[in-house]
């Protein structure tokens, strides 16, 4: 079989799989001697002596890494080779694995310091736009390209030291960026990355091909509300976000390279500014978010000696405890009151159920403060959904993988992340030895994907509370959440393929996110027999507070104290949540809706919804309505003409 050379991150490639972007061939001669060979052949299943705590699908120890992709193929990196056993991918397929996670492994076992970022060059220099997948990395890559400057790598940035300087340098990688269809015209759309995705490749229109020190670091984030903030963080503050930036940081310690990434990012933060850039989620107005990183460049100025001595202790003390191996210790805020079973305690339901207010209840109830608990640090919050995690615990690029294939992997990726929490919930506790216990996760999907497949596993699973609530009042309360009309809504509500987080053709930082209708999405927890589960009814709880509040409490084995309840029942009550969220705002609202907290009450669904709306909703989800005790009411409703709108009110 024929081999291709190339040239990317200052490396010779000759490889027998041809990958989809070129390289000038006179950049890597086929008379020279490659630095990296890919060839075809037989791996082993896995790697005896393989150290402990590598991503799912990695084994790795010094010297070598071997990565296992499903249905797709095997991968053997050393730090001159690459052996990739096919097991019926596509060339595609092959192809977008091999410089994906396994070029990163190869790039660290050869000493480099491998970020989740894009970097383009700025005059002599290169900037680095660090996120999470779906901050938006390759766009802005892509609009900075357009406005002159060169692209220097999408998506992972390798860099090695400077010779003679103190900030290191970015090793150009390849004059292609990968992009989803929504933010790619079509007449820019190269070849799909594989088959399955709303992904392609993108040819850059300038490209750097001289190895560039990094000037600058951007944080990409995203927030709810409308306008462009952009702040200069501390240099303790960069090392932070360079070590959360990183690729495969569980490979780091398997291949003895922990300690030399750490002294790289450390030298990074200390001669290099971080600026936070947070931006409306959606859309993503990129020029405008190109404006403002061109704007901070122009107003940047050099560091100064002192700047730089000053960052160097900064980062020197938030680097330490790394350094050593160990985290800083934090006092875990629920310490005396959460139970002893391990994994994560759910909180679940169809969106507008409920699920926002039984968080705030317990927050209250752990933290039994005076005041009311801030809505902005409410439990349940802590990535269960999130791509970085995903990719950090299963060790591929959920960027990568078709929902079904990320489905396959979510169950796994649930536990790894449930134990993991626990390991980090003894290692905060007062004397380290504090019981395994449930963290509250908070999640809208349903038990089970169109598919038929569980996405919960109970092994990472100490319990679940589902909560239901009438459709009729989630439909209106849905519809403003989305700033849709009501009449859209319901369709939602009646699709079975519904999803919270879309699954194609854009990027965001939460992976797919199923929801069905709300019929199928009841009895998917209903009806599943492996996760114990408490299922509380929205109106029970609003009919009497204590005794509904109170069963989920004792339900998940936390410490039961009447008068503590009902203290934390009146923090948490609507008028309560609804003034913070008018002081404070709320992370979680909706870009477009005016404010999350509205009534708090049921049955308000009658000055809303027309006849003919509740019987769209009775008539798709009618057995679901009677099994949860719902029907009656809508039918009393419909079979009393006198009062019963026809057309909506314009606040619908």
């Amino acid at each position: 079989m024929a081999a291709h050379s190339y040239a990317a991150f200052g490396l010779r490639w000759r490889s027998v799989i041809e990958l989809p972007f070129a390289i000038p061939q006179d950049s890597a001669p086929p008379g020279e001697t490659a630095d990296v060979a890919v060839r075809l052949g037989e791996t082993p299943a896995r790697l005896s002596g393989a150290a402990r705590g590598t991503p799912h699908c990695w084994d790795a120890r010094p010297g070598q890494a071997l990565l296992r992709v499903p249905g797709i193929a095997r991968y053997l990196a050393t730090p001159a080779e690459v052996t990739v056993e096919p097991h019926g991918g596509s060339a595609d397929d092959l192809a977008t694995f091999l410089i994906g996670p396994v070029l990163t492994a190869l790039l660290q076992l050869r000493g480099m310091t491998v970020l989740r970022a894009a970097a383009v060059e700025v005059g002599a220099g290169a900037v680095l736009l660090l996120g999470d997948s779906g901050s938006g990395k390759s766009v802005l890559a892509r609009a900075l390209v357009a406005r002159g400057h060169g692209l220097l790598a999408d998506h992972a940035t390798a860099l090695t030291p400077a010779a003679g300087g103190r900030r290191p340098v970015v090793q150009p990688a390849y004059p292609h960026l990968r992009l989803w269809a929504d933010s790619l015209p079509e007449s820019s759309r190269g070849p799909r990355v594989r088959p399955g995705l709303a992904k392609y490749w993108c040819e850059a229109e300038r490209f750097a091909t001289v190895p560039r020190p990094v000037d600058a670091l951007f944080w990409l984030q995203t927030h709810n509300r409308d306008a462009f903030e952009v702040e200069r963080l501390p240099a303790s503050r960069a090392f932070g976000a360079l070590w959360a930036h990183t690729s495969r940081k569980r490979l780091l310690n398997a291949l003895g390279q922990r300690r030399a990434h750490y002294l790289a990012a450390l030298d990074l933060a200390r001669n290099a500014p971080l600026f936070r850039v947070r931006r409306p989620d959606y859309p993503l107005r990129v020029d405008e978010l190109a404006d403002r990183v061109a704007e901070q460049l122009r107003e940047l100025e050099a560091y100064t000696a002192d700047d730089g001595q000053a960052a160097g202790r900064a980062c020197s003390a938030a680097a330490g405890p790394a350094l050593r191996g160990a985290a800083p210790r934090r006092r875990a805020l629920t310490d005396r009151t959460l139970p002893q079973q391990p994994g994560i305690f759910w909180i679940t339901g169809y969106p507008k159920s409920g699920s926002t207010w039984l968080r705030a209840v317990l927050t209250n109830y752990l933290q039994d403060g005076d005041e009311g608990a801030s809505i902005n640090a409410l439990v349940g919050e802590w990535g269960v959904s999130s791509r970085g995690n995903f990719d950090e615990l299963i060790g591929l690029d959920s960027a990568d993988l078709r929902p079904d294939e990320v489905a396959f992997h979510l169950p796994r990726f649930r536990e790894l992340l449930a134990d993991t929490l626990s390991v980090r919930r003894q290692r905060d506790c007062a004397g380290g030895g504090g019981p395994r216990s449930p963290h509250f996760a908070k999640t809208h999907e349903a038990f089970q994907g169109p598919s038929g497949g569980a996405r919960f596993s109970p092994a990472g699973t100490a319990g679940a509370v589902y909560l239901v609530r009438n459709p009729l009042d989630v439909a209106v309360s849905y519809a403003h959440h989305l700033q849709w009309s009501v009449d859209r809504t319901l369709e939602r509500m009646a699709n079975p393929a519904a999803h919270e987080v879309p699954a194609v053709r854009r990027i965001r930082t939460l992976l797919p996110n199923p929801l069905r209708t709300w019929s199928e999405h009841a009895a998917s927890w209903l009806e599943q027999k492996t996760l114990p589960t408490c299922v509380a009814h929205y109106e029970d709880l609003l009919a009497d507070p204590c005794a509904g509040f109170g069963r989920i409490v004792r339900f998940a084995g936390l410490e039961w104290q009447a008068e503590r309840l009902a203290r934390a029942i009146d923090h948490a009550a609507f008028p309560r949540l609804r003034a913070q969220e008018a002081e404070q705002g709320f992370n979680e609202r909706q870009q477009t809706a005016p404010n999350f907290f509205r009534a708090g009450v049921a049955g308000g669904w009658r000055d809303v919804l027309t006849r003919s709306q509740v019987q769209a909703v009775v008539g798709a989800h009618g057995p679901m309505m009677a099994r949860l005790g719902y029907l009656r009411e809508a039918e009393a409703f419909l079979g009393t003409s006198a009062g019963a709108k026809t057309t909506a009110p314009p606040s619908a």
